[in-house]
């Protein structure tokens, strides 16, 4: 699907950030969230970690 654009172009936030902008503290619990258990917190290589993230969100039919 050419049309869907699958990075956001700079400057510009995923649907997910601008959902929880209004609320800054939501914002800063979600990525410190994010930093403790995901790319890097654990024993599996950053390749591991984004093909299972990646096989994870093919299988929600999700895109992010």
């Amino acid at each position: 699907m050419t049309w869907i654009r699958t990075t956001p172009v700079e400057g510009e936030y995923t649907d997910v950030v601008k959902a929880i902008s209004i609320n800054t503290r939501a914002m800063d619990a979600v990525y410190e969230m994010t930093q403790a258990i995901s790319f890097g917190s654990s024993a599996l290589t950053r390749i591991q970690e984004e093909s299972i993230a990646t096989a994870v969100s093919a299988v929600n039919h999700c895109r992010y």
